[in-house]
């Protein structure tokens, strides 16, 4: 049974109407309380066959096997659409993110899944700008030098003879300044401690010799910066991946940026109108049906309420790690804690929805390097040359370096939001998973609104906008069909 806090009465006066009176299953959802609603509800398209095949369940225990490119495939067939084309106006984006931990029974687990979310989320975004609004910028550096000179092995030992004759000054000069002033502090503590001095006057001196050099390195540098304005996820999937003999979770996101989503997007930051109608969904098909459906949920989903009105959803959560010796009160106390940041990371999915900022820069280093050397290493005992020792050095290596950062940034009032759930589970590990589900609806505007101009002594405008633990592989319900972008 869902509990709504007061708020949440305008999700209720939007979703009654008509739909309560026809639909009995409805009618026994919390939604359906505010039987004195009486808002208009449009005809319902026939897209019942798209609905319907949007919303098969393709997950939970044959999820497990599927592999995330699979997964994309299937989405890419039942949407008629390839991942990254655009099509109708509508453009579908994939991502995919692990878990930082490596078990599903470690007690963060929860927030792990949050976390992995955000990455795969903004991974999605910095991949598309970088794609169609990035600058790039490569350097390539080509080296090649050989010394086949008759005298290529020699070094010349005259001038470490007369430096170490000359005495300390002309061997400072010739040696590394810094690393002279190194060995002088490391002698005088070794003098201080009872070394003789002419047992520390030994040194080493290095001469190098590059006989072959054939390198090349590339620098590729990217960068872009752009609006991601109404994007939103159709599907999430939770899912245990392998690479390297070792398992890992993963959460995967589809998403999509169209017209209809960005039209809403604008208008709700604006808190106006909108133009943008699809079609009318009952609480029964958006809500997950019990506690447990709500594990398979994360992040935001864009669909329509009674009225065929466009709202948001956004599944909040986090994990609550419980420790043995806590009392009840202060268990309590943590949960409603984590339930608060599940609130924060849900408000914020629906403020990046209405107006994101994304900088990116990558950079990525390749190169190989294939030199050699020779060496020659004079010992020096108290300033004088000693023995010789030559040495052949090869140098083969190959160089990559990747380097990726980025900022998002997004502003916007909270007002149209409303907590709808809050909840908690312990999953089959153990872990305690908790949430709060958050919407924003124009009639949640709407009742805002009148409280405002309640508040401020002004009648409401009638025009007013409107480990062993189990690899647990998990979808999250299917609410969209291709028409709803």
């Amino acid at each position: 049974m869902f509990r709504f806090t007061p708020l949440a009465m305008a999700l209720c006066l939007m979703m009654a109407g008509a739909a309560h009176a026809q639909d009995a299953a409805v009618q026994a959802q919390p939604v359906a309380l505010a039987q004195a609603g009486n808002v208009a509800v449009p005809p319902v398209q026939a897209t019942e066959g798209l609905i319907e095949k949007a919303t098969t369940a393709d997950a939970m225990a044959g999820g497990a096997a599927q592999s995330y490119e699979d997964w994309v495939a299937s989405f890419e067939e039942q949407f008629g659409q390839t991942i990254g084309t655009a099509q109708g106006g509508r453009v579908y984006y994939s991502g995919m993110a692990t878990i930082s931990g490596d078990s599903a029974a470690d007690p963060h687990y929860g927030s792990q899944l949050a976390l992995a979310y955000e990455r795969a989320m903004f991974d999605m975004q910095a991949d598309y700008i970088l794609q169609n609004y990035g600058r790039l910028k490569a350097k390539t550096v080509r080296t090649l030098f050989e010394d086949q000179s008759s005298n290529k092995d020699a070094f010349d030992p005259v001038e470490i003879q007369k430096a170490a004759e000359a005495g300390g000054g002309r061997l400072e000069a010739l040696l590394d300044k810094a690393l002279v002033l190194v060995d002088k502090k490391l002698d005088n503590a070794l003098v201080e401690e009872g070394v003789p001095a002419e047992d520390i006057q030994k040194m080493s001196v290095e001469q190098k010799k590059n006989l072959f050099k054939d390198n090349l390195n590339k620098q590729i540098l990217k960068s872009a910066y752009q609006n991601m304005q109404g994007l939103v996820p159709v599907r999430t999937r939770i899912f245990p991946v392998e690479e390297n003999g070792k398992k890992s979770m993963a959460v995967a996101v589809i998403a999509v940026q169209s017209e209809k989503t960005r039209q809403f997007a604008r208008d709700i930051a604006r808190k106006r109108p909108t133009l943008v109608k699809g079609n009318p969904k009952s609480p029964k098909e958006i809500l997950p049906a019990d506690q447990k459906g709500y594990l398979n949920e994360v992040g935001l989903r864009f669909t329509y309420d009674q009225a065929g009105r466009p709202m948001l959803l956004a599944y909040g959560r986090t994990s609550v790690p419980m420790e043995p010796d806590w009392s009840a009160s202060r268990a309590i106390r943590a949960k409603q804690n984590a339930q608060g940041i599940a609130q924060s990371m849900a408000e914020a999915n629906i403020v990046e929805f209405m107006n994101t900022n994304v900088q990116v820069s990558s950079s990525a280093d390749v190169g190989v390097v294939s030199e050699d050397w020779a060496k020659q290493i004079t010992q020096i005992e108290n300033g004088k040359p000693g023995e010789v020792q030559q040495i052949k050095e090869q140098i083969r290596e190959t160089t990559q370096k990747f380097f990726k950062s980025g900022t998002a940034n997004a502003a916007g009032d909270l007002r149209g939001t409303t907590i709808l759930k809050r909840w908690d589970v312990k999953d089959d590990n153990g872990v305690v998973h908790v949430g709060t589900v958050v919407g924003w609806t124009y009639g949640q505007l709407e009742n805002a609104n009148a409280i405002d101009a309640q508040a401020r002594g002004a009648s409401a405008q009638s025009g007013a906008v409107k480990g062993s633990a189990s690899d647990q592989a998990r979808t999250s319900k299917a609410i969209n069909s291709k028409d709803d972008f």
